[in-house]
């Protein structure tokens, strides 16, 4: 039935054409697709692999029904931008969300990330600054794959004219190989030729073979066969030869194409406006790449070396002082990869003296002045208590989107140990009670699409864990907190080796490491916070120090610090402090919420969970391969020793045999069943010096002779209908049950003694 099935697929859809040119011509888009997602141009470039083959699919489609080319065309474009826009826009809900009931909120979130992301390219490009957004060049890459197999597939099996449609993606998969790398690529590009020639003549065959059938034209199948046969030949020699004939020189020919001047314009404005686009024949990478290892841990910090404890990184003064401006800020993570954090795209900007930065401005939050002079490198990050709002110098300023701030950094002129610079910011200092107030419904969907994402292989028990530390509050302050006030259980340590590969480090914390440094608790709690549906991020700086009598702090290297930030509707982001040698927010906000006033009432402590059990020491994984094979042996050992069916006479008779043979029994064939069992009975009766044992073997007799004769019946005057399951068949059976344990006795003692049968 399945083949009948499968046959009524095969010929209800296959093309006039015949198979073998639509299985070449996907192919061939397979390559181009193939080759610009193997150049890995952007981290999306894995649309292209998407799109092809729907466009060949609904081209091929299309091309074959009576629609003219105008409404088809737009058809195929209108499908182009949908698909292009569900897949780099993730519009289209997990299976798990629609479960859930919260698909529609998926798709917002999603598609306000989608929007953001491409007004922010769009802003970069428009003023004239340079972006690292990548969004807007997958959707281009993505269109214009789309629409180079969409004519392909038009010009093959609407036009008929096979050869345009080959030049169009010939000439995509040469453009992807000159910028990609010649060399990496030209594998592409002489299988691509090959296929060409192949592809073209079974095209042409199959106009013939309309044509003849139209004119009703008798003709051999075999022809078809014949005709492929040279074409392969023909495809081989042009493939051998596009090797060994050097007289075109392709990489030559691309340098060239790229020394003329409109196209180095081009390209440096393309740089400008995609600089988070690798250039592999440059051998060039973007700063920063989405979903790349992230930095967790930090290897410097490792073990704590003696010249992190001597080194000052900078001195800074603060104005006002405040209990709540306990790090400088450097800049925030928000792609947590399961391996450790990274940036997404961004754009940059840059930003004259004093001018006003546009952060939110929310409640609950002071300002802060501070003079920083930097003293270690040719570092170029600018450290703030909070967010920045103004410096007094020119700036280059980096932003997620088009208001999520990211970072700042010096201009170079300015870089360099001894640099000094002015800056204003703003952190949240709101106190507890208002912080619990602000509910998290009001949280934009920009933020929550952004910072609560995590990788679908986040191990479930750290899920788990989160919510029973906090999933019992009823409002997100409340469960931030009961994740700082759960994380400072874990002792600190400097001590501490990276996660095993392959392991996620946040699960290898809280379970298995349970002691770490920043890093871990910052992490842990961030990731814990998402799986709760709290915005959260990684921000990274230092540690602020004391200030001595002029009000002067000392900043080393060893205070190079990591901390959670979770967003508060109304209020912006709060920093969090998990890390268990260092004041917690709340010990903080205890000792007063603004200069001058009385301290607030202190928190009641929360109930928190201890921290879970480590595992215990785990079996070795190929002790449990190894273990599962013998299994598995030993099961199929014993399903092909035991029939299918009942145990039939014959078969408990062949059991009895192989008994008496392993007894020293000799079983000719000349010898009759009678015979064999009086031998064998004979053997059951020399143990007379152990009388217990030889009562078990005497009665053994009776189930011998009894068994012999059933056998004796069954071979000589078997009854209609004899099987497993008759009366004789299960008495049998019956019988070798009594059989099997003196025997087995008999046998082990005769080998225990050194006495012969």
């Amino acid at each position: 039935m399945m083949n009948n099935a499968l046959t009524w697929v095969w010929n209800r859809f296959r093309p006039a054409e015949g198979w073998i040119p639509f299985f070449l011509l996907f192919v061939a888009t397979s390559m181009l697709a193939g080759s610009i997602a193997a150049a890995e141009w952007v981290p999306e470039g894995s649309v292209v692999l998407f799109l092809a083959p729907l466009a060949l699919l609904l081209s091929a489609v299309l091309a074959h029904r009576r629609l003219h080319a105008l409404p088809a065309w737009l058809l195929l474009l209108a499908y182009g931008l949908l698909l292009t826009t569900l897949y780099l826009g993730r519009l289209v809900p997990t299976l798990g969300a629609l479960l859930r009931g919260n698909g529609d909120d998926v798709f917002r979130r999603q598609w306000a990330l989608l929007l953001d992301r491409a007004g922010s390219w769009l802003l970069a490009v428009t003023e004239g600054g340079s972006s690292q957004e990548t969004i807007v060049f997958a959707a281009g890459l993505g269109l214009g794959v789309w629409l180079v197999v969409v004519y392909a597939a038009w010009a093959v099996f609407r036009q008929r004219r096979p050869l345009a449609g080959l030049a169009l993606l010939g000439l995509a998969l040469g453009v992807n190989g000159t910028y990609a790398g010649y060399e990496t690529h030209r594998w592409f590009a002489a299988a691509f030729a090959g296929l060409a020639a192949l592809l073209i003549a079974a095209l042409h065959f199959a106009n013939l073979e309309y044509g003849w059938q139209q004119r009703r034209v008798d003709y051999s199948p075999e022809i078809r066969f014949e005709l492929l046969a040279v074409a392969a030949g023909v495809a081989i020699m042009l493939l051998v030869t596009s090797f060994i004939l050097p007289a075109i020189n392709v990489r030559e020919i691309a340098r060239a194409f790229r020394e003329l001047g409109a196209v180095q314009q081009t390209e440096q404005a393309f740089d400008r406006a995609f600089g988070g686009v690798r250039q592999p024949q440059l051998g060039s990478e973007p700063a920063f790449r989405a979903g790349g290892p992230g930095v967790l841990p930090r290897a410097f910090l490792l073990g704590g070396a003696p010249e992190l404890y001597e080194t000052v990184a900078m001195t800074a003064r603060v104005q006002p002082t405040h209990p709540a401006a306990t790090h400088w800020r450097a800049a925030s993570y928000d792609i947590y990869t399961g391996r450790g954090w990274a940036l997404s795209e961004e754009r940059e900007e840059r930003w004259e003296p004093q001018a006003a930065i546009p952060q939110p401005a929310l409640s609950g939050q002071t300002v802060f002045t501070q003079t920083v002079r930097w003293l270690v490198d040719d570092r170029t990050i600018l450290y703030t208590v909070g967010l920045p709002l103004s410096f007094d110098q020119p700036v280059r300023l980096h932003w997620r989107g088009r208001e999520d701030f990211s970072r700042a950094v010096r201009v170079s002129a300015a870089a360099g140990p001894g640099a000094r610079y002015e800056a204003t910011s703003r952190l949240v200092t709101a106190s507890p009670a208002e912080l619990r107030a602000a509910g998290g419904e009001a949280v934009p969907e920009l933020i929550l699409s952004r910072y609560t994402n995590l990788p679908e292989e986040l191990p479930q028990r750290v899920r788990d864990l989160a919510q029973e530390v906090a999933g019992s509050h009823d409002n997100p302050y409340d469960q931030a907190r009961a994740l700082e006030s759960f994380l400072r259980q874990y002792p600190y340590s400097l001590e501490v080796s990276s996660p095993p590969p392959g392991r996620d480090p946040v699960d290898y914390f809280l379970f298995d490491l349970q002691t770490g440094y920043c890093d871990y608790y910052a992490s842990a709690m961030a990731v814990m916070a998402r799986s709760l549906g709290l915005p959260a991020r990684l921000a990274t700086g230092y540690l602020a120090q004391p200030a001595d009598e002029n009000g002067i702090q000392t900043i080393y290297q060893i205070n190079a610090h990591a901390w959670p930030e979770i967003y508060f509707a109304g209020y912006g982001w709060v920093e969090f402090e998990p890390t268990t040698p260092f004041p917690a927010r709340t010990e903080l906000s205890a000792s007063g919420a603004t200069m001058g006033s009385p301290p607030p009432t202190p928190e009641p402590p929360l109930s928190t969970p201890p921290i879970p059990e480590q595992p215990a020491e785990r079996v070795s994984t190929w002790w449990a391969v190894l273990l599962m094979l013998l299994l598995a042996g030993g099961w199929v050992w014993w399903h092909r020793r035991r029939p299918a069916a009942p145990p039939t006479i014959p078969w408990v008779y062949d059991r009895l045999l192989r008994s008496a043979r392993a007894l020293g029994v000799a079983t000719p064939a000349s010898q009759t069943p009678h015979e064999m069992a009086a031998v064998l009975q004979e053997q059951l009766t020399v143990w007379e010096e152990r009388p217990r044992l030889n009562r078990l073997l005497q009665g053994a007799q009776g189930s011998v002779a009894r068994l012999t004769a059933l056998f004796v019946s069954y071979q000589y005057a078997p009854p209609d209908g004899e099987d497993g399951y008759s009366r004789p068949a299960r008495e049998a059976r019956a019988l070798w049950r009594q059989l099997r344990r003196p025997l087995w006795l008999l046998r082990w003692l005769r080998r225990l003694t050194g006495e012969d049968g």
